[in-house]
């Protein structure tokens, strides 16, 4: 499928759409978000950030995350 979108600058961008007929298997892994020290989580009501530190990326509530 094409499309050709014109706007009112004289500039034409031109869109290809490739469908592949056969099913890819992407493979994931998810784990629950919760704060490195208290286990605290987004059902808890808490925001989570990642912070990498010299032990690789943890998350942090907001209570245990600082900018130092």
């Amino acid at each position: 499928m094409n499309q050709l979108l014109e706007t009112k600058i004289p500039s034409r961008i031109y869109q290809d759409f490739v469908f592949l007929k056969t099913k890819i298997v992407v493979n994931t892994l998810a784990n629950e978000s919760r704060c490195y020290v208290c286990s605290k989580g987004l059902e808890d009501g808490f925001s989570v950030t990642a912070k990498n530190t010299i032990f690789g990326t943890l998350l942090f509530c907001d209570k245990h995350y600082s900018t130092n």
